[in-house]
C-alpha cells in the first residue's frame, strides 16, 4: 500500500479544484520543498478535531495533490498554490520523524467521465452564481465539461457539512453526487 505524507485543513478540497495555501510551519516547509524537488504530491485530509497547528484527529478519505505555482511571500510566509487529482482512503497513519502525519492510503477508482445530464441545468446556474463570489477565495476552477467536475466544484463551494463532504468525496458516481447536492438545495430552500 502506498504511503503519503498529510496536510490537514479546515476546508475540504475537492478533485480538479486548485487551492491557495500559506505555508509557515518548518514541516510543511519541508513538505512543500520534496514535493517540488521529487515533482510529487502529498494528500489534503479534512481536519475532524484538533488543529492545522499540532496534532489533529482526520477525516478517513482526502484528495492527492499536486504543487502547481508557489512564490515566497514579502511576509515570509511560502505562498502555493494546489490542485486536487486524486481521491484516497486512509487506511492507517503514523508521525514521521519530523513530525509529518504520514498514511497508508487505497486510491479510489476514477469515476467514469459522464457529460453532464440536461436535467442539471439549474445546478450549473448555480455553480454560475457561486463561482463569482468565489473569485474572493482565489480558488480556481477548470471549465465543467463533465458530471464529475460540476459535482466536485458545487461540493468545493457550497456550505455543506463536514460529514456531507466526506460522504460526496467517498461516493463513486457523480449523478449520486450531483442528486445528493441538488437535495441539499431543496433541502435549504424549504428552510
Amino acid at each position: 500500500m502506498p504511503q503519503i505524507p498529510l496536510f490537514p485543513l479546515r476546508v475540504a478540497l475537492f478533485p480538479g479544484v486548485a487551492l491557495p495555501l500559506r505555508i509557515f510551519e518548518q514541516r510543511y516547509l519541508r513538505l512543500i520543498s520534496d514535493s517540488l524537488r521529487a515533482d510529487d504530491g502529498f494528500g489534503v485530509v479534512l481536519i475532524r478535531a484538533g488543529g492545522e497547528v499540532g496534532h489533529s484527529d482526520v477525516w478517513p478519505v482526502g484528495v492527492f495533490v499536486e504543487v502547481v505555482d508557489w512564490s515566497q511571500g514579502e511576509e515570509g510566509l511560502l505562498h502555493v498554490m494546489v490542485q486536487g487529482q486524486r481521491r484516497f482512503r486512509i487506511a492507517g497513519t503514523s508521525r514521521s520523524a519530523g513530525g509529518l502525519m504520514m498514511a497508508e492510503v487505497e486510491w479510489l477508482p476514477e469515476p467514469s467521465q459522464a457529460p453532464v445530464p440536461a436535467e442539471c441545468d439549474g445546478l450549473l446556474a448555480v455553480l454560475d452564481e457561486l463561482k463569482e463570489h468565489a473569485a474572493m477565495l482565489s480558488l480556481r476552477f477548470e471549465p465543467v465539461e463533465t458530471a464529475d467536475a460540476l459535482s466536485w466544484q458545487l461540493a468545493q463551494l457550497l456550505p455543506l457539512d463536514d460529514k456531507v463532504r466526506i460522504d460526496l468525496l467517498a461516493t463513486e458516481d457523480p449523478l449520486q453526487r450531483l442528486a445528493t447536492i441538488a437535495a441539499s438545495l431543496d433541502q435549504w430552500a424549504r428552510e
